[in-house]
């Protein structure tokens, strides 16, 4: 089932305090978190209303150094805020050395 943009959007502002990044281009809502002593996680969402398919979920997952599950587990409210910071700090996917 893909994901709704509205509620991937929201929980990321929301509940895991990512801001919007507004030195990218106005095509896409881009978002950004910076965690002490890790580089700035960012991502972007489209302005359309469709929702996310599973192929974009995945990049958006990669982004976010998480894996779908995680992800997933993020917008259903299953992961907390510390949960996530934790997974981006001790075991990121894909790990940070790892550039994409």
């Amino acid at each position: 089932m893909p994901l709704n943009r509205r509620e991937l959007e929201a929980c990321l502002r929301n509940k895991f305090h990512f801001y919007p990044d507004t030195t990218h281009s106005d095509d896409h809502h881009w978002y950004k978190l910076k965690l002490p002593g890790l580089p700035p996680i960012r991502t972007f969402v489209s302005h359309s209303g469709k929702d996310i398919d599973v192929g974009l979920e995945a990049k958006i997952a990669r982004q976010l150094r998480v894996k779908k599950a995680v992800l997933r587990g993020m917008v259903a409210c299953t992961n907390s805020c510390e949960d996530y910071y934790h997974q981006v700090k001790e075991a990121p996917f894909p790990p940070w050395n790892i550039r994409f």
